[in-house]
């Protein structure tokens, strides 16, 4: 599985609002939809005063993204930016294998 960070972003004031109060029922209902086959949220944070928030996941493809994401978007007109990054031991393992190749 592939670790993304992804950071969301409501267009207006109105749209937010209308996607706080349906993230709230969310969150309350136990984030269902959050953990499928091939994908997992293992972090969220969000910025109400911004509008804005980010997710770190777990996803074996970029279309699971789309597929979890595809809600906000449809609904409220959310904004997704989805970098792949590296955990700090997959970090190491790259790193030292560049190192060693060099030598």
């Amino acid at each position: 599985m592939q670790t993304y960070i992804v950071h969301w972003q409501f267009p207006d004031q109105e749209s937010h609002m209308q996607g706080a109060e349906a993230f709230a029922g969310f969150v309350e209902g136990g984030c269902e939809g959050d953990e499928f086959d091939g994908f997992k949220v293992l972090n969220r944070v969000v910025n109400p005063e911004g509008a804005n928030g980010w997710a770190i996941v777990e996803s074996s493809n970029h279309q699971n993204i789309w597929k979890w994401s595809s809600i906000w978007v449809d609904n409220f007109g959310v904004e997704i930016e989805v970098t792949p990054v590296l955990t700090d031991k997959e970090f190491l393992s790259v790193h030292k294998e560049i190192a060693a190749s060099s030598n």
